[in-house]
């Protein structure tokens, strides 16, 4: 599955059926599976073989294959290897929005609201060993094989499915206590970090300074660099050169400009600097990266709604 179909605004299914399906995502890089982000859907992932560990907020959880992780919406969230060389996973990736009613009901306020405001907080992995856990990976299993056997009734079924996971999960359901905020910032730690990504992803293409970030989020900057680390598995530096080369490899398959502006466009200006960083985390240059993708339809996208 290519990187930029996990990026954290893609638009996930459609206004009518904000539901999107990933049947088969495989591992991104190094130890990388799914890259740091988050966004404002809720998210299922299913592991079907190999396992890894998953970071949601400040929690990791290793998900072995046959097991389900729940990431609720606005958490951050990231997977890396961690005991096997492997893992493939399906991802169901939903607005909570689309369980929500027009007016007040009793299922809204009192099993799907709390859940989205994190007053309650659902049981994050699923391994299928208790009865509850058994109905929630028979659910995600069966929207997996509806949208893979585009059942003519995949949307209802979709919903009804996503409603009978929440009934599983709701009895094992604890109050939330809440995270500290820092007293300089007002901040938790998973909002600094979210901050610092966000600064990143909105000036990558300039120079990045890691004091300019360091003082958005209220820290010295050695210490910055150490917190970073700790949250993202990624030096500052790591990270934004690994986002830079992203949004290069997208430019490389959909376009045909030359390297070189590719480079100075995501925000490199060393062409040689460039072309190493791209081989580190691709395993390729940018010129058999073109080859071998820009001429190919993406693949493993969701399949149609």
């Amino acid at each position: 599955m290519r990187r930029e179909t996990l990026r954290e605004n893609r638009v996930h299914g459609l206004p009518s059926f904000p539901v999107s399906v990933y049947p088969d995502v495989e591992q991104l890089n190094g130890n990388c599976i799914l890259d740091c982000h988050w966004h404002d859907e809720m998210e299922l992932i299913l592991v079907r073989s190999g396992s890894a560990l998953f970071q949601t907020d400040m929690q990791h959880t290793e998900v072995r294959a046959g097991e389900a992780l729940f990431v609720n919406s606005g958490v951050l969230h990231a997977g890396y290897l961690h005991h096997d060389d492997h893992c493939v996973f399906s991802a169901v990736v939903f607005d909570p929005k689309m369980l929500l009613s027009h007016g007040p009901d009793v299922i809204q306020q009192r099993f799907i609201e709390p859940v989205l405001h994190k007053t309650l907080l659902p049981p994050v992995h699923m391994k299928g060993t208790e009865t509850w856990g058994r109905e929630i990976l028979d659910s995600l299993n069966k929207i997996l094989r509806d949208h893979n056997t585009r059942h003519p009734a995949k949307e209802i079924s979709t919903k009804a499915q996503l409603y009978a996971i929440f009934a599983s999960m709701y009895p094992q359901m604890i109050p939330a206590a809440g995270e500290p905020l820092e007293a300089n910032t007002g901040l938790s730690k998973v909002e600094r970090i979210k901050v610092a990504l966000g600064y990143i992803h909105e000036h990558y293409q300039e120079p990045v300074r890691l004091k300019d970030i360091a003082d958005k989020v209220g820290m010295s900057e050695g210490h910055f660099c150490r917190f970073f680390k700790q949250m993202v598995q990624k030096s500052p530096i790591e990270y934004i050169n690994h986002y830079r080369i992203q949004k290069a490899s997208l430019l490389l398959e959909q376009s045909d400009r030359k390297v070189v502006d590719i480079a100075l466009e995501v925000g490199f200006d060393n062409l040689s600097y460039f072309i190493a960083t791209f081989k580190k985390w691709n395993g390729m240059t940018p010129s058999c990266y073109r080859k071998e993708h820009g001429s190919q339809q993406i693949a493993f996208m969701p399949l149609p709604l």
